[in-house]
């Protein structure tokens, strides 16, 4: 099977203490597509941010959503960390809190 997907992601700083992000895909495969938005405000002498996000996934008869909240940016030495926490819900009648966590390490 053939297809193509496509994706964008889009930063902007409205001001030196805040943050909008939005991510998106489409794919031609099983007609699925993403979309993510998050805003966030840097805390604690800029060490962190942390705001609201949103998130949603479909491909053909199926359909996630999760909302929340997320905290990105927090630096240790080499490495910068990462978590979002939530609910989230399905077509498949599953509803549920999520907890994500991240870790980036710099070679």
């Amino acid at each position: 099977m053939w297809g193509m997907r496509t994706g964008t992601d889009l930063w902007y700083e409205p001001t030196k203490k805040t943050m909008a992000t939005f991510g998106a895909s489409l794919s031609t495969i099983a007609t699925n597509y993403y979309a993510r938005a998050a805003f966030c405000h840097r805390v604690i002498d800029d060490q962190f941010n942390f705001g609201p996000k949103i998130k949603h996934f479909a491909s053909e008869g199926y359909r996630h959503f999760r909302l929340g909240g997320h905290l990105t940016g927090l630096k240790t030495d080499a490495s910068q960390w990462s978590a979002a926490g939530g609910w989230a819900r399905d077509t498949d009648g599953h509803s549920s809190p999520y907890v994500r966590l991240g870790l980036m390490q710099k070679m």
